[in-house]
């Protein structure tokens, strides 16, 4: 496990504002996202979807992406004007296998317990 990652990575995730983000890109998109002639799904979901969803200022929304991507967890691709934006598979990949030795360490502990 690298520690220093892990901890930015849980960090970034600790802010509702950019758990929402992250739960907003991982879902399929809607019918309104599917209509919108300004910009294509094909590269992600695009920035402004996210305004419109988050209901926050556009300064706001960019610092929490800002964190998002260095932590590792999403990435931006610029078509033209637009910026989309997805999931980094990886970062939460990596998300993942802390957990899962998180969980067997514990696991571990508690089978030397019982004995």
């Amino acid at each position: 496990m690298n520690e220093a990652l892990a901890v930015v990575r849980f960090k970034a995730l600790s802010d509702p504002a950019r758990l929402r983000i992250v739960r907003i890109l991982a879902e399929p998109p809607d019918d309104q996202m599917l209509s919108d002639l300004r910009c294509s799904l094909a590269y992600g979901v695009c920035f402004c979807h996210l305004e419109e969803r988050l209901g926050l200022a556009k300064p706001t929304i960019s610092h929490h992406l800002k964190v998002l991507r260095e932590a590792g967890l999403i990435e931006v691709v610029r078509v033209g004007k637009w910026s989309h934006y997805r999931l980094l598979p990886a970062g939460l990949e990596g998300l993942i296998q802390d957990l899962g030795e998180l969980r067997k360490k514990q696991k571990l502990i508690q089978f030397e317990r019982a004995l």
